[in-house]
């Protein structure tokens, strides 16, 4: 009897791509030939594994590399890969590694994997912890070689959400550009200590906000294809230029100048797609400057200054700035003219 490997390869394609992505997992498990057979098929004759969302994380806590795969209905796939005990965790079973680096077992296992994602992510997410001072930990590099993995392979990421939590700016550089920017719609940066931060939002400016700086980042494809922005990293020598063309934006700087403000208002009038903007200061010291741009503020009486300006082309809708003296925020809305509050003055469109 001929064994199953014997089979034409236009069979075995055929049987492969109408198989669904755990049983040609399984069956790559069965025996070399299928392993290598499989592994050998170019991506478009495998099946689509289609994940909605992949977090890919380094727990310094654990010294752990965790790789998520999760479905539309929220079933998901995990696998572990622990420095303690140097061993990797899937389904309930775990296998030794040996002498293996867990960085070099985890980066082909997610390589395999992705080769089966097709369709667009709904979000992908990397969260890689502080271990800039372990030396015993090779974690630290996860994110490059991660990084060399996908640019040897030419492989991009369909995702509409990309989500980095990091405590170390450059390894936003490592796997921003993994994303395709065709199908990014939305990128945040976040802090490793971010949750803390939120949950204590406001409560002090000099909170230790992890810093960063967009020189290398704007550059990118991504950067300018995103549709909306969230950066909980504080921005360090911002060019509001880098960000005016961001529809939806949240931003923390240290502070901003009435010329940038100004800007930011001519461009936000005489854009159709904009909605609001965002930015959280630690200190704003141009007060008189921007009342000799753009005149008294409406004074609401809750620390709150308002401005309002007509919008080009279009008759109900207007830009709202708002400035919070106690939170120190400056906001910029698109909103109805019916929403202005009772006693303040629209300002006429005006490009200059």
């Amino acid at each position: 009897m001929s064994s199953i490997t014997e089979m034409p390869e236009l069979v075995m394609e055929k049987i492969i791509e109408f198989s669904d992505f755990k049983a040609v997992l399984t069956l790559r498990q069965v025996c070399r030939d299928f392993r290598n057979f499989i592994d050998d098929l170019n991506d478009s004759k495998l099946p689509d594994s289609k994940f909605t969302k992949i977090q890919i994380l380094s727990e310094k806590k654990d010294n752990k590399i965790i790789l998520d795969f999760m479905n539309s209905d929220d079933s998901s796939h995990r696998l572990e890969y622990s420095e303690i005990g140097n061993s990797r965790s899937f389904n309930r079973k775990t296998t030794l590694l040996g002498n293996a680096d867990i960085v070099d077992v985890a980066i082909p296992d997610l390589e395999l994997i992705l080769k089966f994602q097709k369709s667009t992510l709904e979000f992908l997410y990397f969260t890689f912890d502080d271990f800039q001072l372990q030396n015993d930990s090779s974690l630290h590099v996860l994110p490059i070689k991660l990084s060399n993995m996908l640019n040897v392979s030419g492989r991009k990421i369909k995702t509409r959400y990309f989500n980095i939590k990091t405590s170390d700016n450059s390894q936003i550089m490592s796997v921003l550009p993994i994303a395709e920017p065709e199908t990014l719609q939305v990128l945040n940066l976040l802090s490793i200590d971010d949750d803390e931060q939120r949950s204590n939002l406001h409560s002090s400016y000099d909170d230790g906000v992890r810093e960063i700086e967009l020189d290398e980042i704007v550059k990118t494809e991504q950067w300018k294809n995103a549709e909306r922005m969230n950066c909980y990293l504080r921005v360090l020598n911002l060019k509001v230029e880098y960000v005016s063309h961001f529809p939806r934006l949240f931003m923390k700087i240290p502070s901003i100048t009435a010329r940038d403000l100004d800007f930011l208002k001519t461009t936000y009038i005489s854009s159709p797609q904009f909605k609001y903007a965002f930015f959280e200061l630690i200190d704003f010291n141009e007060h008189d400057d921007i009342s000799n741009l753009w005149g008294p503020a409406f004074d609401s009486g809750y620390s709150k200054h308002f401005w309002y300006f007509r919008r080009k082309n279009a008759e109900e809708k207007i830009l709202r700035v708002e400035f919070s003296l106690y939170y120190r925020t400056f906001s910029y809305r698109t909103s109805e003219l019916e929403d202005v509050l009772p006693g303040a003055v629209v300002q006429d469109y005006n490009e200059g």
